[in-house]
């Protein structure tokens, strides 16, 4: 009877999930995910990219072809405008990156499609400041999404979130890949996240200052330095960094090709200093000493805020690690261990009721 009833399981029909991919930085929240997804017995993933990303982050089709996973690209237009991708029997959609911004209308124009046909929505906290949920821009965006999966414990939720966003929190964690171990190229790391809007004139300022006074200082320092793969702010240094051959600049044809954040660079460094970014929790997570190279408030402490080329050069020399407060910092804005099992046991539990619990 046990073998009949586990062979009734396996042919049960699977409940199918609509995951769109729409930003180059949501295959990596996604990937853990999708492979849960995948060795479901309940669920299956159906997987739509986004166009423009087969030739923005061409990484994102290999990422889904290494899990073995069959997608197809759909226009973005098409998308935003409600003709694309079907919904025919789809029971749940759900997206790395929802909300009421203008950088999500294709992932938030279809999850308000999907609510009105009466399919079960779920959007994820794609990084450690996500728009309209953490960190400074956290009441800047709504979403459309009936469920939103969130990275830190539910005793972290800002205080002033909107009710109607807080009563939508799934404090479930995040999907986690296994680091492959490799020893580091790299003695420092240098990952430049910058956005326009954020950053005062001064904080770049300091951000070159600091990494010029590190170049002159320590030559016998292996530096990456890696530009962000969009506004590549930090290429512009390529000619001042040029007099330092320790120093390496990623390429742009390599920020392309990884068009991620650098999460996978980040294990090519013993050290890292970030701006203020999901790199700072990648790194944190790994146990590699990390600082800030400008002011992230709040939500990185108690990270180490580097005020000066002084600063700079003593991180980088190893003066003053805090291992500890690395841990407080992880524990602090992350639930414990991998979402991916927890996500896909609350998606299997919700369907198994009906479209709204019903």
């Amino acid at each position: 009877m046990a073998v009949l009833g586990e062979l009734a399981r396996r042919l049960r029909p699977r409940s199918r999930v609509l995951v769109f991919v729409d930003l180059a930085q949501d295959i990596d929240v996604l990937a853990p995910l999708l492979a849960a997804l995948r060795d479901s017995p309940g669920l299956e993933p159906v997987v739509r990219v986004s166009r423009w990303l087969e030739r923005e982050s061409p990484r994102t089709g290999a990422r889904l072809r290494g899990l073995g996973l069959p997608f197809a690209y759909v226009r973005r237009a098409e998308v935003v405008a409600g003709r694309a991708p079907s919904l025919r029997g789809i029971s749940a959609v759900l997206a790395a990156a929802e909300s009421s911004h203008p950088a999500h209308a294709a992932g938030h124009a279809l999850a308000l499609r999907a609510r009105e046909a009466g399919v079960r929505t779920y959007a994820l906290q794609h990084g450690l400041e996500n728009i309209g949920l953490y960190g400074l821009e956290r009441g800047a965006a709504t979403f459309a999404s009936e469920q939103v999966i969130c990275w830190y414990p539910e005793a972290e939720t800002p205080p002033d979130l909107p009710a109607q966003t807080r009563a939508r929190l799934l404090h479930l964690g995040r999907p986690l890949a296994a680091a492959a171990p490799r020893p580091p190229r790299y003695d420092l790391g240098v990952f430049e996240n910058l956005h326009w809007d954020r950053y005062r004139p001064e904080d770049l300022d300091a951000f070159r200052a600091g990494l010029l006074a590190v170049a002159a200082a320590l030559p016998q320092l292996k530096v990456l330095v890696r530009p962000h793969p969009a506004g590549r702010w930090a290429a512009q240094l390529g000619q001042e960094l040029a007099p330092f051959p320790h120093i390496a600049l990623a390429a742009p044809a390599e920020l392309r090709e990884q068009a991620s954040g650098g999460a996978e660079a980040v294990g090519d460094a013993r050290r890292v200093i970030t701006t203020p970014s999901t790199i700072a929790l990648d790194a944190a997570l790994r146990g590699i000493p990390t600082a800030l190279a400008a002011p992230g408030g709040e939500v990185y402490a108690p990270l180490r805020e580097l005020r000066g080329p002084q600063d700079w050069i003593a991180f980088a020399r190893g003066i003053g690690d805090d291992p500890a407060g690395l841990d407080r910092f992880v524990s602090r804005v992350l639930v414990s261990g991998d979402a991916s099992p927890r996500i896909v046991e609350r998606l299997g539990r919700d369907l198994r009721r009906g479209p709204h619990g019903d």
